[in-house]
């Protein structure tokens, strides 16, 4: 099995209430689908999502939304806010998910839409699968892939964007207290373990770092 890490930006007469709201107003910086549960049979759906923005504004504009039933807002913090939704499915959703249903592919959550309301998924499945979905995508939508690889036992979590060297080097860094506070070892002796020079041992540091952290803010 394959996976495929991918943004796609849908055109606007296409895109969910909600995510032209996030793309026209400065009022959601991030929002990750946690779950969905859908009820074909009764048309409707149940959600849950992660929001970090303003919880003011983002209930108005959920409010307003002629699909939902119903929504509660709950909050993390000063910025953060879980969202449960209950709503009608919208066609036009229906019919996307069916195109990937069809071809056997599996999208696992979180599903993020970030601050311009483009999604940002992995999808699961055969390898031709995976080509012939993002070939064939509904006209006006346009589909950035970072990365294809095998499916492993990190998929869904932000250590599927780094290398194996990556990996490596931040476990031999981790275990020699190079991120303890204050450190206990310095980059010099993270080199010599990883049997490399200290720009090189630099270097994966600083890439599986910037990985990550582009990870938990949404960022490319």
């Amino acid at each position: 099995m394959r996976y495929l890490d991918a943004t796609i930006e849908r055109p606007s007469d296409a895109r969910h209430p909600m995510q032209t709201f996030i793309a026209e107003t400065d009022a959601v910086r991030r929002e990750e689908l946690l779950a969905r549960h859908g009820l074909p049979d009764r048309g409707v759906e149940y959600l849950l999502f992660l929001v970090e923005g303003d919880r003011d504004r983002y209930r108005e504009a959920v409010a307003g939304v002629d699909s939902v039933r119903e929504f509660q807002l709950s909050p993390v913090d000063d910025c953060r806010f879980y969202a449960f939704v209950a709503e009608e499915t919208r066609p036009s959703d229906a019919a996307w998910r069916e195109a990937f249903a069809e071809r056997g592919l599996v999208v696992p959550f979180p599903v993020l839409y970030d601050g311009d309301g483009r999604m940002r998924l992995r999808v699961v499945g055969r390898a031709e699968a995976l080509r012939a979905a993002v070939h064939d995508l509904p006209g006006g939508f346009d589909a950035t892939v970072h990365s294809v690889g095998d499916l492993d036992h990190r998929l869904g979590s932000p250590a599927a964007r780094l290398t194996a060297r990556q990996r490596e080097a931040l476990a031999v860094a981790f275990d020699a207290g190079y991120y303890e506070v204050p450190r206990e070892t310095d980059l010099d002796a993270v080199a010599d373990s990883l049997g490399c020079a200290r720009a090189t041992a630099s270097a994966h540091l600083r890439k599986a770092e910037r990985a990550l952290v582009a990870d938990a803010i949404g960022a490319e």
